[in-house]
């Protein structure tokens, strides 16, 4: 494991403003660039665009956090900054421990350069030693994955060969902060699946990760937090779950007639168009009372209210269980379930029934949720916002946070016969 120094803050981002600007009065053409004579007076007028504006954030070492957004939002260019690649127009940026970062394809890499000497470039650059390199060469040459082309120039590599050296020497770096830009959208599933599990690995070492990606599902399973730019702005910084759930509710709202939620429940952390609403969550036990303390072992029956205000064709109902800490136990829904249900309209209500509870004695909170048949739109979504306990049932406590049915059997060797 690498060594790491305790570090509370790894970035601080203060007011900072990213401008590009656009010179408008270059010449269009090689004739006119000859033929056009400025006058000695005459400005340069230049017009640009504002990527980022007054963004102010702080990252703690050890936070995972996704950057999500529409293309031109300006997370990449957030990612830049942070890396040194570019400066800011306007703020400060701070920084503790070493950045690394896998930015776009090909960056850091000299493509007249074979992938062998560009693993000792990049580790030049990082201040890495040639020893320390030679002693993770074959590791890195290995992750990579690229055979004979490691001595083939890099000019020569597929988009893929560049993205699988590029995440093979940036995270051998010993990194305190990892940045990556939506370059794991180009490897192959097989590929995808070796780096979110080196991803991992890197996380319960302490390193701070930033990632950029359109995939919620890879915010979700990564990331403890998430940040929504829009415009160049934080539009909300916080749950990974609840923040994608109003990213995802806001690109879909041009096309969706939304309600006023009509409710008592009102809190930050509900969010949906509310064309059906949950109006009361119960927890029951096996008599059927509504109970919020069980043991392990115990009947456990959800049953989600509803009020839906229009006709709503094959809705998702789902759930989430937490450990008090935030811990994400499980995270069901009714259709991967297999329980497709054509519509609801008016009232009803769902039942989420557990035989066995299997959760070990700990306090834990339920998200509750309505969403359309692709989990894609929020009907209306509660984070978190219902609670109980869980008690032993034996007075013994396991360790964990769920308990796996199974026995123990012990097979004896049999004694050898003995020889007269």
């Amino acid at each position: 494991m690498w060594a790491k120094v305790l570090l509370m803050l790894a970035i601080r981002f203060n007011n900072v403003s990213k401008k590009f600007n656009l010179d408008i009065s270059r010449a269009r053409s090689l004739q006119e660039l000859l033929v056009r004579q400025p006058k000695r007076d005459e400005s340069r007028h230049e017009s640009g665009f504002w990527a980022l504006r007054d963004v102010s954030f702080d990252i703690q070492a050890g936070e995972r956090v996704g950057l999500i957004g529409a293309n031109g939002s300006g997370k990449s260019t957030l990612l830049k900054l942070i890396g040194r690649v570019i400066e800011p127009t306007s703020g400060s940026i701070e920084t503790h421990g070493r950045v690394a970062g896998l930015l776009e394809l090909g960056t850091g890499f000299h493509p007249d350069l074979t992938g062998r000497e560009n693993i000792f470039l990049n580790a030049s650059i990082f201040g890495i030693s040639r020893a320390e390199i030679r002693r993770q060469l074959d590791s890195i040459i290995d992750f990579a994955d690229i055979g004979q082309f490691i001595d083939v120039q890099v000019r020569n590599y597929s988009s893929g060969m560049v993205v699988r050296l590029g995440f093979s020497i940036t995270t051998a770096l010993q990194p305190d902060v990892l940045l990556i830009d939506e370059v794991l959208a180009v490897g192959d599933a097989a590929f995808q699946r070796k780096c979110l599990d080196r991803l991992a690995e890197l996380q319960a070492q302490g390193v701070t990760l930033l990632l950029v990606s359109h995939s919620m599902d890879q915010i979700r399973q990564l990331c403890n937090r998430a940040i929504w730019i829009l415009h160049g702005r934080v539009r909300a910084d916080g749950d990974p779950d609840l923040v994608g759930g109003e990213y995802l509710d806001a690109q879909a709202q041009v096309t969706i007639k939304r309600h006023a939620p009509t409710t008592a429940l009102h809190s930050t952390n509900r969010f949906g168009t509310f064309q059906a609403e949950i109006t009361r969550v119960e927890l029951m036990g096996a008599d059927g009372q509504v109970c919020t303390r069980f043991k392990s072992g115990d009947r456990f029956v959800l049953r989600i209210h509803y009020q839906a205000h229009a006709h709503l064709p094959r809705p998702t109902f789902g759930l989430a269980f937490y450990k008090r800490d935030g811990t994400h136990v499980n995270g069901p829904n009714s259709v991967r379930d297999g329980c497709e249900i054509p519509f609801i309209e008016g009232a009803g209500y769902v039942d989420y029934i557990i035989e066995r509870l299997p959760l070990n004695p700990g306090e834990y909170e339920l998200t509750v949720a309505i969403y359309d048949h692709d989990s894609t739109l929020a009907i209306d979504h509660h984070h978190r916002l219902y609670s109980f306990e869980v008690g032993s049932r034996t007075g013994w406590n396991e360790a964990g946070v769920v308990h796996i049915p199974a026995h123990w059997q012990h097979v004896p060797q049999a004694e050898p016969a003995s020889v007269e």
